[in-house]
C-alpha cells in the first residue's frame, strides 16, 4: 500500500476512534486507535489520539512514549493538543538516570504556552541533577550551564521546589560570585536566568555580600545591572519580570477601587499587612485552560437543586482572590462571566490587574475589600468562591455568613479550607517558631528554612521540604508564619455550612482520594462527611492541599 493510501486509511480509522470515544465506546475506540497505528505507525495524529486515550484510561507509561513520539513527529496543531496531557504525565515521573529524550520533552513543554511550567519544576530539577552529576564550580561548567537550554528554561520559568536543587543552586551562585570578574558571554545568560530565579523566589536563599551585576542573585537588579549582561531573550525577560512588571504593579496598586469600607477587625488588618508585604501566590501568566461554561460545571454537582440554581452563573465574586490566579483562570475558561475579584491587599490585587491587562481580560474587576464588611454591599452574586481565606479570620463563621449574605437565593458557593489532620506538620512548625522566637521577617524565615533543610529525612518537619510553598519567602510565610489559621475535620465542615444556612452539594477530592473512598465504602454517598472523616483518620494526608466543597443557598 502506498504512503498516501496508508495515511488515508489511518485518518479514517482515527475519525472512527474519536467518534467511538465520543459515544463512550471505550473498547471500540481503543481497537480503532490500534488499527490506525497499525495502518500508519508514524502517523502523528494517531499517536496523539492513542496517547491521550491511554493517559485517561490507565496506562501512563505507554501514553508518555506515544505522546513523546507524537510531539517529535507532529506539526504545531498536534503538539498543542498533546502538551497539557503530556506535561501531566511528565509531572509525576521519578527519573533515575539522565535521559536525553526526557530532557528534550521537558524543554518543549516548559516553553509551551499551554503548559504551566511550574508543574514541571520538580521533575526538571531532578532531571538536571542527573544530567550534571556533580558541580565543580569551574568556569567551564558555568559556561556549559549557560549554553544549556534546559538549565536556562528551568531557572527562568520555574520556582525551584527541590531541596537537592537548592543546595546545587547555592553552590552555583557562590561560583558565579567568585568568577564575577571573568564573565564572558554566554555566562551572562546564566546570571540573568539566576536573577530571574532569585526574583521569583523572592531571594529566599542565603544572602551573600557582593556588589556589581552578581548582586542581582540576592536582590532585585537595577536596570544598569541587567543591561550590563548583554542583549538576549533571557536578559529581556529579567528586565521585564524583575524591573518593569513590579513598577507597573506599584502604579496599578494606587488605582484599585474599594468595594467595601475598611473593616475594624484586628486580625483582618494583620492579614492585610502580611499580604501587602508578601503578595501570595507569586505566578506569571497561567496556561490556557480548557474552555467550559461555569454553569455546566455547577450543573454537574451531585446534590445541586437545579431548579433553584436556574442554570445561571453570570455574576461571580472571588472573595480573597490574592494575586488573581483564580479569577483570571475562570475568566479564560468562561468568557461570559462577570467577575468581581476582591482582596484585602492592594499589592496582591495589582499583580492580578497587570496579568489581566496583559491577557486582554476586560470582564474581571479587581477591588479592595474586606469579607467582614460585605454586609455593606448592595449586590447579589450567582456564584461566590473563597479559597483558603476564611480560615485566616478570627471567626470564620462570621466570614461565611457575610459570603452567604451576598449569594442570591439558589446560588452556589465554593470554599477551600485547611484540614486539621493534614496540617499536623504545620502545627509542629508553629511550635518550633514559637520556641525559637522567630517572627515573619526575612531573616527569621531564612533561619527557619535553614533549620528544616538541615533535617535528615524521616524527621517530622523534614516533610515541609515537599511543599512548593517552602521555596519562596511569601510561600513560606503563608505556610508556617501566618498570623491566623483555623483547621477543620469533615464533620466540622458540615457544621460550618449548616450554621450559615447552606446545604452541601459537592465535595471535591483527588483521584487518589476518590479511589480510596470507593475502596473503603463502595457505592456510598460521596457527600457523606462522616465517611470522609473515617477515611481521613486512616489517611491523614488525603487533603494536604485543602478541602474544596460546594454549598447552595436555599431558594
Amino acid at each position: 500500500m502506498g504512503q498516501g493510501k496508508q495515511i488515508d486509511e489511518a485518518q479514517a480509522l482515527l475519525a472512527e476512534a474519536e467518534q467511538r470515544l465520543a459515544d463512550w465506546d471505550l473498547h471500540g475506540a481503543f481497537a480503532a486507535y490500534k488499527a490506525c497505528l497499525k495502518a500508519a505507525p508514524g502517523f502523528a495524529p494517531g499517536l496523539a489520539g492513542m496517547g491521550l486515550f491511554l493517559a485517561d484510561h490507565g496506562d501512563p507509561g505507554t501514553a508518555a512514549q506515544l505522546l513523546s513520539q507524537a510531539m517529535a513527529e507532529g506539526d504545531a496543531a498536534v503538539r498543542l493538543r498533546v502538551f497539557p496531557a503530556f506535561a501531566r504525565l511528565l509531572e509525576g515521573l521519578k527519573p533515575s538516570a539522565w535521559d536525553p529524550a526526557l530532557g528534550r520533552d521537558l524543554l518543549v513543554c516548559l516553553t509551551s504556552p499551554t503548559v504551566d511550567p511550574q508543574t514541571l519544576a520538580r521533575v526538571t530539577a531532578e532531571t538536571l541533577l542527573l544530567k550534571q552529576g556533580r558541580f565543580d564550580g569551574t568556569a567551564v561548567m558555568l559556561q556549559a550551564m549557560a549554553r544549556d537550554p534546559l538549565w536556562l528554561a528551568f531557572l527562568s520559568r520555574c520556582v525551584n521546589v527541590s531541596a537537592a536543587m537548592e543546595i546545587r543552586l547555592d553552590a552555583v551562585r557562590t561560583a558565579v560570585v567568585e568568577a564575577a570578574d571573568a564573565f564572558e558571554s554566554p555566562v551572562g545568560d546564566l546570571v540573568a536566568a539566576l536573577g530571574i530565579s532569585g526574583f521569583a523566589s523572592e531571594y529566599v536563599a542565603p544572602v551573600q555580600a557582593t556588589d556589581g551585576a552578581v548582586a542581582m542573585l540576592f536582590r532585585s537588579p537595577t536596570l544598569s545591572e541587567a543591561t550590563a549582561l548583554g542583549e538576549g531573550e533571557i536578559q529581556a525577560q529579567l528586565i521585564r519580570r524583575a524591573i518593569d512588571e513590579p513598577a507597573r504593579e506599584r502604579a496599578l496598586a494606587q488605582s484599585v477601587q474599594a468595594l467595601t469600607p475598611d473593616g475594624a477587625d484586628a486580625v483582618s488588618e494583620a492579614v492585610k499587612d502580611q499580604y501587602e508585604a508578601n503578595p501570595y501566590p507569586r505566578w506569571s501568566a497561567p496556561p490556557a485552560p480548557t474552555p467550559r461554561r461555569l454553569s455546566d460545571a455547577i450543573a454537574a454537582l451531585p446534590a445541586l437543586d437545579g431548579k433553584a440554581f436556574g442554570g445561571r452563573a453570570e455574576a461571580v465574586l472571588v472573595a480573597g482572590c490574592g494575586t488573581g490566579f483564580e479569577p483570571i483562570d475562570m475568566a479564560r475558561m468562561d468568557p461570559s462571566l462577570a467577575i468581581t475579584a476582591m482582596d484585602l491587599s492592594r499589592a496582591s490585587l495589582a499583580h492580578g490587574m497587570r496579568v489581566a491587562k496583559d491577557l486582554g481580560l476586560t470582564r474581571v474587576q479587581f477591588v479592595q475589600g474586606d469579607i467582614l464588611a460585605l454586609d455593606k454591599v448592595q449586590s447579589w452574586f450567582d456564584v461566590v468562591t473563597s479559597t483558603g481565606v476564611i480560615h485566616h479570620m478570627a471567626r470564620p463563621e462570621h466570614g461565611l455568613a457575610r459570603l452567604a449574605g451576598v449569594l442570591r437565593p439558589g446560588g452556589v458557593l465554593r470554599l477551600g479550607l485547611y484540614s486539621e489532620r493534614a496540617r499536623a506538620v504545620v502545627r509542629a512548625a508553629h511550635d518550633l517558631i514559637r520556641e525559637r522566637g522567630w517572627t515573619p521577617v526575612e531573616a527569621d524565615i531564612r533561619a527557619f528554612r535553614a533549620h528544616v533543610l538541615a533535617l535528615p529525612e524521616g524527621e517530622p518537619l523534614a516533610a515541609l521540604k515537599e511543599s512548593a510553598d517552602f521555596y519562596s519567602l511569601s510561600g513560606c510565610r503563608d505556610l508556617v508564619f501566618h498570623v491566623q489559621e483555623h483547621r477543620y475535620t469533615p464533620p466540622q465542615l458540615g457544621e460550618l455550612m449548616a450554621g450559615a444556612g447552606l446545604r452541601l452539594v459537592g465535595f471535591e477530592a483527588s483521584p487518589e482520594a476518590r479511589a480510596a473512598f470507593a475502596g473503603a465504602f463502595g457505592p456510598a454517598d460521596p457527600l457523606d462527611l462522616g465517611l470522609w472523616d473515617q477515611l481521613e483518620e486512616r489517611r491523614p494526608e488525603l487533603f494536604a492541599g485543602m478541602y474544596h466543597l460546594w454549598a447552595q443557598k436555599p431558594a
